[in-house]
């Protein structure tokens, strides 16, 4: 007679912008959680530099524009706001060049989400627009 394996325990834990996931045995899922402590100081030696280099601005592919680091987000108007509540965000911004700083922080929205959130933040008074003759429409916070 052939005995099926132990269903497989999975666990999915986000705390902030840590989280954790593993996968297995029942038993071995509880023992890596004993040894949770453990496994995430030695992860975090590990990318100790990575860690220390995740809030340097980030560079465009385009050009030499250097680009806020916004926290991580899964809201469009959040991170327009965060935007533009920076340094870089006191000059006026077009739509690209709140996409490409998004992009460069690693959050992606389609344009038409981008356009459609931009205008309703204008209505909502969040941040205020205007028509420039060669740029176009321009963003900034009130």
């Amino acid at each position: 007679m052939v005995r099926m394996s132990q269903a497989p325990f999975h666990i999915h834990v986000r705390i902030g912008e840590m989280e954790v996931e593993l996968d297995g045995a029942r038993g071995e899922v509880i023992s890596a959680l004993d040894e949770l402590d453990g496994i995430v100081e030695k992860v975090s030696e590990a990318f100790k530099v990575a860690s220390q280099n995740m809030r340097t601005p980030v560079k465009s592919r385009s050009s030499t524009t250097k680009f806020p680091t916004i926290p991580r987000t899964t809201k469009c108007g959040e991170a327009v706001v965060s935007l533009l509540s920076t340094d870089w965000g006191r000059t006026p911004r077009t739509i690209s060049e709140l996409m490409e700083a998004m992009e460069a922080n690693a959050v992606f929205f389609p344009k038409t989400t981008l356009s459609g959130v931009l205008v309703w933040l204008v209505k909502k008074g969040r941040i205020k627009r205007w028509k420039d003759k060669k740029r176009g429409y321009l963003y900034v916070l009130p």
